[in-house]
């Protein structure tokens, strides 16, 4: 993939914003060149209309989350710091660019409905991030840490657990809080077990 220019970087940075306070058929053209500050044809240089443009924003932020998914589990050298360190980079990054969090949820309801193209490749790098997160829960049932019997759908369960953390949030958790909440949850569950246990 070639590097992008900052010229770019100023569009993608200006449409996310845009695509995640509108709807899709609300944003215009005009509005995210003048945003970005260039001028239309620029935008059409390097985009060949809006869903072009609007998948590009959705595709660069998931690229930068696996970046963050990677760098963070890389990081780690046991599987429990493996798992948290995931879950830090996926929550910082969700917390930071709500943008992209927003735009994430809805490609999600939207994914099934139609097979563009575009959609078929969401599907596509949506599967690459939930492998990310099996391989780390992959890693530590293979070291006799965890104990995984669906290994897909537990990394759908955590990446549920995330998203609905930072959806809802109604106890005004901070970032960390609700990583070690979901570490607790997911881990050890929330039965209180007996002293002796």
């Amino acid at each position: 993939m070639a590097k992008k220019t900052e010229r770019q970087t100023r569009i993608l940075q200006s449409a996310s914003r845009l695509f995640s306070e509108k709807r899709f058929d609300e944003v215009l053209m005009d509005e995210v060149a003048q945003a970005a500050s260039v001028g239309k044809g620029t935008l059409y240089r390097y985009f060949r209309d809006k869903e072009d443009l609007y998948f590009a924003v959705v595709f660069d932020g998931i690229a930068q989350l696996r970046e963050e998914l990677h760098c963070g589990a890389a990081a780690a050298t046991d599987p429990l710091a493996r798992l948290e360190a995931t879950l830090r980079a996926i929550v910082s990054f969700l917390s930071s660019n709500r943008f992209f969090f927003r735009l994430m949820a809805i490609e999600d309801s939207k994914a099934e409905s139609k097979k563009s193209e575009f959609r078929q490749r969401w599907r596509q790098e949506r599967g690459a991030l939930l492998d990310s997160i099996a391989a780390v829960l992959r890693g530590g049932a293979e070291s006799g840490i965890f104990e995984i019997h669906h290994l897909n759908t537990e990394a759908q369960i955590l990446l549920g657990m995330v998203r609905s953390s930072l959806r809802f949030n109604e106890d005004g958790l901070s970032a960390n809080e609700i990583v070690e909440e979901i570490l607790r949850i997911f881990l050890r569950g929330v039965q209180k077990l007996p002293k002796d246990a």
